[in-house]
């Protein structure tokens, strides 16, 4: 797909705002992820909030990748993660988009993306288990651990989605969205025309 200067732009201020909002984030998380795993399990779906709102937003190919890097890139000097933030952010940019590349990005209907976070959140949760030390905690504790990621990830792609809608209904991305279906953008051809001007 071609990356317009508008949508390019558009990515770069959700990327920075992202960024901006994982400041803090990762910084609690460097002081409680090993001391409090439940809690730094709890808060990760505020990782996932900006590249649900870029894919839900402008519902293209690429968009949750361009947007994680930007985000990781305006982390590196402010965290004590440095240039792991990136890959952190890639990471979680590339999970939220693989659903979407298994339909070929034709379909963006609210599952898709609760299918997105959830493998992300079993992926995530199977490598923090032993890099935090929950491996070792009661079955309870463990179990109480993946809930609490999945659940969280679960509540940032809901609150993401719901931001992204907002935004939408301010036209500011009109031109830029593409429909959520295959049927939808075939109901929808001045919308079509429109995206191709854009």
């Amino acid at each position: 797909m071609r990356f317009t200067t508008r949508l390019l732009m558009t990515c770069a201020a959700i990327g920075a705002a992202g960024g901006l909002l994982l400041i803090p984030v990762n910084n609690a998380a460097a002081a409680l992820a090993k001391v409090v795993p439940l809690a730094y399990a709890a808060g990760i779906g505020l990782y996932l909030l900006p590249f649900v709102i870029a894919l839900a937003l402008l519902r293209r190919p690429g968009v949750g990748v361009l947007t994680a890097l930007i985000a990781g890139l305006v982390n590196v000097p402010f965290t004590p993660y440095g240039f792991s933030a990136v890959v952190t952010c890639l990471m979680i940019g590339v999970a939220l988009e693989i659903p979407f590349l298994l339909s070929l990005y034709r379909y963006w209907k609210p599952w898709v993306f609760y299918v997105g976070a959830g493998a992300f959140a079993a992926l995530y949760s199977t490598v923090s288990m032993r890099s935090l030390g929950v491996i070792d905690f009661t079955p309870a504790a463990q179990v109480a651990f993946v809930a609490l990621l999945v659940l969280s990830a679960v509540a940032g792609t809901w609150l993401g989605r719901f931001l992204a809608a907002r935004l939408e209904r301010t036209g500011v991305v009109r031109g830029l969205a593409r429909p959520e279906s295959v049927r939808q953008a075939a109901e929808a051809p001045e919308s079509a025309s429109a995206d191709a001007t854009a």
